[in-house]
């Protein structure tokens, strides 16, 4: 269970949902590098016009999937040998830190040093502290400006390295008709065009959580399809601290106690759920032996969902994150649902002082194609 460093978890998420689809079609466990999407992403910032003096850190599922076009995969340890087995990377904080020192005060300040493609890189280089060969596996692939991008130099051809081509990952996603597993790539599952809009028989796309009960239940049947067939879901919601329970648990009956707390937005897996059949039995998160026809009878629409179980990127165990185990929150109805109040933010973090208006937690799913 991986720990975000920085505001990132945007990236551990889409990396999650990487490495499942893949070990659905490989069997092997993939530790993909998070490190190296953020690297490129912080390249593109600045690189392509930016003139903040901070990098922003957050992100979507589209970004995240367009990076991955454009830049690959790549193992972590291929990237950062020494955050190989990390549960969290100590690079991205310091390397963030590097970074927002140049862009404020040092080679990276004025806007035309940031137009020097070369000098860019040459700054995430040193702020990511890559060795001498990584650095020139980057040159090779990409060149030293990145006049190359694997979506137009590599369209047909390998990279000759261990960086990975989304066309070279192998993946196994669901048909919504049969059930079974298909064999793709990771190309096929993001799908081509813009990432507001993908297409392809097997692109995963992003819908929006409704605002009324009826359509609600309609997403969430589709939510327990996918996972029925083994597919994690990525979700964009909100979170506020002061919601989580001590038994792991983001509960809106907490919230409304304790009032609100820290918010921010967040991203993560939907691994499972817990629902309550219109029998009165109880289908149990964590139990895997349930028979076609008892999943198929939670999927009617008189079933009410109990919760939503996630995998986070904050680590196994922390005395301030409660978890479910190993890094595991589930997210009760009540919250997914709400509306929650929406504090103001002042530099950055959310003032409970200030709420002027709400919002429902649950804001979109990745849902696999023709779910």
């Amino acid at each position: 269970m991986k720990r975000q460093s920085i505001g990132n978890c945007w990236l551990y998420a889409v990396h999650g949902w990487v490495e499942s689809i893949n070990k659905r079609a490989t069997g092997v466990e993939l530790n993909t590098s998070e490190t190296y999407t953020t690297y490129w992403h912080w390249f593109e910032q600045i690189a392509n016009g930016g003139y903040a003096e901070e990098l922003s850190t957050g992100g979507t599922f589209g970004v995240a999937t367009d990076l991955i076009i454009r830049y690959g995969i790549i193992a972590e340890g291929a990237f950062i040998p020494a955050e190989q087995e990390a549960e969290m990377s100590n690079t991205q904080s310091k390397a963030l830190a590097a970074m927002n020192a140049s862009l404020k005060t040092g080679a990276l300040k004025d806007r035309d040093a940031r137009r020097d493609r070369k000098l860019v890189r040459a700054e995430l280089d040193k702020a990511f502290g890559l060795s001498t060969d990584v650095k020139a596996k980057l040159d090779k692939v990409f060149g030293a400006g990145v006049t190359r991008t694997l979506d137009r130099s590599y369209a047909s051809r390998k990279t000759g390295t261990d960086i990975l081509r989304a066309k070279d990952i192998a993946v196994a996603v669901p048909s919504a008709t049969t059930h079974q597993a298909v064999k793709a790539t990771l190309a096929d599952a993001i799908g081509t065009g813009s990432q507001y809009n993908r297409q392809g028989a097997l692109a995963f796309k992003e819908v929006d959580y409704p605002s009324s009960d009826a359509e609600r239940r309609k997403l969430q049947i589709r939510m327990q399809r996918a996972l029925h067939d083994g597919v994690p879901l990525v979700i964009s919601w909100a979170v506020d601290f002061n919601a989580l329970t001590r038994d792991s648990k983001f509960s809106k009956q907490e919230l409304d106690r304790l009032g609100p707390g820290r918010q921010g937005g967040h991203m993560t897996n939907v691994t499972d759920y817990q629902a309550k059949l219109a029998d009165g039995t109880t289908l149990l998160a964590g139990k895997s032996d349930y028979t076609a026809a008892q999943l198929d009878k939670a999927l009617a629409s008189e079933t009410k969902i109990e919760f939503f179980r996630v995998k986070n990127s904050w680590g196994s165990l922390r005395p301030d994150r409660w978890t479910v185990g190993d890094g595991y929150h589930d997210l009760l109805i009540d919250y997914v649902n709400g509306p929650i109040k929406k504090c103001a933010e002042v530099n950055g973090t959310s003032d409970p002082n200030n709420c002027p208006t709400t919002q429902t937690p649950l804001w979109d799913v990745v849902l696999p194609a023709g779910y």
